[in-house]
């Protein structure tokens, strides 16, 4: 019955799991800060080859700000920028990301990082707790293991589930799409052969996921796949879930943002 009575949105159980998911971080993200231990190697005098960069994130913010202006006057509109969205959101991220380990290391080549790398490197910052997010749920970093955590059969979609459990639900499902990505990428349509099988279980004894890959993830489901996930949904509800994605994606670029200038304090003073 508990399941039933959560149905309240949608008779598209992947919409409403998009949507769980986006709320539940959110959630997580709301006053979201972050520190980061290491001390920046860039001189003073090269942080004005920033400016490219910053030019891009401040037209990137403020595309996602006037999509978020649109949906709020007209409601139909979410059902296309939904899809927009999260390819926008993953942009800032990662010029965002790039423009603080440019920052942190110093190394130009940084601003062009490799999108894969630059989710793992920020991951593993995580993971050896140089970087720290004020929310302890967003520190965590998953290996392979993720994939067999497992829940009662729609558990996700009921009322009053721990933020820990949504939130593994999600770093499962980011571990899978990983998986799914890295066979797309190398050609390898099944693991009928024991070539590709081994291929894939190589991969998967290297995985690690964290928060950094679920914007990743995001972006490049909705530029090839699964993009009819809002096919008839209400707009209304796509509206719903602009607004909680538009949320969490703000809240998390806020907090990185913060950080980004408090280095460039730092760098600026000598500190």
């Amino acid at each position: 019955m508990a399941l039933i009575a959560s149905r309240i949105l949608s008779d598209r159980l992947d919409f409403e799991t998009h949507l769980k998911y986006a709320s539940r971080l959110a959630k997580l993200t709301t006053g979201l800060s972050v520190t980061c231990s290491i001390k920046p190697l860039l001189v003073k005098s090269k942080i004005t080859n920033l400016q490219n960069k910053s030019k891009l994130i401040e037209l990137t913010k403020k595309s996602i700000k006037d999509e978020h202006e649109i949906v709020q006057f007209d409601k139909e509109y979410s059902t296309a920028s939904v899809l927009w969205l999260p390819i926008k959101t993953y942009y800032l991220t990662y010029h965002l990301l790039c423009t603080i380990e440019y920052l942190l290391g110093g190394n130009e080549g940084s601003l062009s990082e490799k999108h894969y790398k630059c989710m793992d490197i920020f991951t593993k910052r995580l993971s050896d707790g140089t970087l720290k997010f004020s929310e302890p749920l967003l520190n965590s970093v998953f290996d392979k293991s993720i994939l067999n955590f497992r829940t009662t059969s729609g558990e996700h979609l009921r009322t009053g589930v721990s933020d820990e459990i949504i939130y593994k639900l999600l770093m499962k499902k980011v571990a899978n799409d990983k998986i799914e990505n890295f066979k797309v990428a190398n050609g390898i349509p099944d693991v009928r052969s024991l070539k590709n099988k081994e291929r894939v279980e190589k991969f998967k004894n290297s995985l690690t996921v964290s928060v950094f890959d679920f914007f990743h993830l995001m972006r490049l489901r909705m530029n090839y796949r699964n993009f009819d996930f809002v096919d008839s949904v209400t707009s209304s509800n796509t509206k719903a879930y602009f607004e909680e994605y538009y949320k969490a994606s703000g809240y998390f670029y806020t907090a990185l943002n913060n950080l980004k200038n408090k280095i460039i304090t730092d760098i600026s003073v000598g500190s």
